[in-house]
């Protein structure tokens, strides 16, 4: 999923930035919910696609809702503003964002310091807000008060505290990770959250943000919230379980939630999957079925042929911008025929289709675009059952693809029998191939190519035919013309190594 466009509204004579992913998708489905997240004060709305798994997340969210992400004001993309604003005025801010896109009612999902503003906006709105996640809450004051909040004591106050007076003072080196959960305080996902904190606050805004947290109370509005609320903490959060869990009891339907540990050396993405778990459950009423990550899917799996012996030949520097070039023609060719390209692995590419005949006659193209940069590509596509995990797709079906790439001939478009029965009246007419054995894949496959003879480009040994690596050349020196003069080199120098046969040279092996 591509990362939406930034959107403004205008509030008190600033612009206050926001994006809304899912909208087509509403527009045909009546039955669709609206979901609005409310961000921290680090978590950019254009960064936070950078994560793999959080474009996930946000792509998964669209099939259930149309979603508003949005951070406060003065902050990430909106206009600076000279003070943090108050409850109220965050509060107002979501009721206008939801006015400009045209929100009737939605369920809220606020993370620390913003969940009071969306629980001042369910208490004083209770028709706008029909459900409320909270991730991390706590609605005491911290400092400016003689008594003790709820759910804390003198020792968790002072070390919260001082935790997030440090990321104040470290702001942007991703510090304040540890502070939110220690789990995904890896290197990887530290230098994300860096970039992410310089590009939404300056440190002087950054601490005067964690200041006004310290003083924030909102504890008298949670008894008029009467929505559904759902708060969230995870295990080894700086907000004790008691405070969290003291913002669920002041709210009439509100639950307190543990969330399981993230597992060692999760993205952050991956470790806030559980998260939006229960923002499904909360907008549609329902729990996600174990296989909703499951869906049908074609596969289109290619490589290039040979591609080593043409390394061998013009080198690693000529070798990367052909297979640059390659790689660019892929990607055309697959976000022509509408698919997403998964992968790029050593000389092999992994697409995604919604419909085989889509990836048949992309594949075709991607074998004969090849023909001309002087190489071979060989290519598999095979449809069934894929499983999101992020943005990689995982199951039986995608090493059974794989496989049946690497059974296909140089310049070949070889599928599987569900494929072939998939296009019947496409136009699209195949050649039998017979069964196949497929390294580690149980059972004999029945295989089709695209009909057509496949364009072999065998290695020659007559002359005048040009071979596989003369191809390689002439297609490497048309479109890199500064690479001709050492490629030609390192060909004329292949062929005086080869042999004579009958005192006439042959063609390159």
């Amino acid at each position: 999923m591509d990362p939406p466009g930034t959107r403004y509204v205008q509030r008190d004579g600033h612009a206050l930035a926001y994006q809304v992913v899912g909208e087509s998708e509403q527009a045909r489905d009546s039955t669709r919910r609206d979901v609005i997240w409310f961000f921290e004060v680090a978590q950019h709305l254009d960064l936070m696609w950078t994560d793999p798994h959080i474009n996930y997340l946000l792509e998964r969210g669209t099939t259930f809702a149309r979603t508003t992400f949005l951070q406060r004001r003065g902050v990430g993309l909106s206009d600076p503003i000279d003070h943090v604003p108050t409850l109220e005025e965050q509060a107002d801010d979501v009721a206008a964002v939801m006015d400009e896109v045209g929100i009737r009612h939605a369920t809220m999902v606020g993370v620390t310091s913003t969940c009071g503003a969306l629980c001042m906006l369910a208490a004083r709105s209770p028709d706008r807000v029909r459900g409320l996640v909270l991730i991390q809450p706590f609605a005491e004051s911290l400092l400016g008060t003689n008594r003790m909040p709820v759910g804390w004591d003198e020792a968790s106050r002072a070390r919260y505290i001082a935790g997030w007076r440090g990321a104040g003072n470290e702001w942007g080196t991703g510090a304040s990770l540890a502070r939110w959960d220690p789990a995904v305080d890896t290197p990887h996902n530290r230098r994300l959250m860096a970039l992410s904190e310089r590009c939404s606050a300056t440190p002087a805004t950054a601490r005067a943000h964690f200041e006004w947290v310290f003083r924030l109370d909102y504890s008298r509005a949670l008894p008029s919230v009467q929505c559904p609320a759902r708060v969230l903490l995870a295990p080894a959060s700086l907000v004790p379980r008691g405070a969290a869990r003291h913002v669920a009891d002041l709210i009439p339907h509100g639950r307190f939630h543990l969330l399981p540990p993230a597992p060692p050396g999760s993205s952050i993405g991956e470790a806030w999957m559980p998260v939006l778990e229960h923002v499904e459950e909360a907008a549609t009423g329902m729990h996600r079925p174990a296989d909703a990550d499951r869906f049908l899917a074609s596969l289109l799996f290619t490589d290039v042929v040979h591609s080593t012996e043409t390394l061998a030949l013009i080198g690693d520097v000529a070798y990367r911008d052909l297979r640059a070039a390659y790689e660019r023609q892929v990607r055309v060719e697959v976000d022509r025929a509408g698919g997403r390209l998964v992968n790029v692995s050593g000389d092999g590419t992994f697409s995604v289709f919604d419909g085989p005949a889509a990836a048949l006659r992309c594949a075709e193209r991607i074998c004969r675009s090849a023909t001309a940069l002087g190489i071979a590509v060989r290519a598999g596509v095979h449809t069934g059952e894929v499983e999101h995990t992020g943005l990689e797709l995982t199951g039986m079906t995608v090493h059974v693809g794989a496989r049946i790439g690497a059974a296909a001939r140089p310049g070949e478009v070889l599928a599987s029998r569900a494929v072939r029965d998939l296009v019947v009246g496409s136009g699209l007419s195949f050649v039998d191939r017979g069964l196949h054995e497929l390294r580690g894949v149980p059972g004999r496959w029945s295989l089709y190519a695209l009909d057509g003879e496949p364009e072999t480009l065998p290695l020659a040994r007559k002359r005048p035919t040009p071979n596989m690596i003369d191809r390689t050349v002439l297609g490497m020196a048309r479109r890199t013309p500064r690479l001709l003069r050492t490629v030609a080199t390192v060909a004329n120098a292949a062929q005086r190594r080869t042999p004579r046969r009958g005192g006439t040279a042959t063609g390159l092996d």
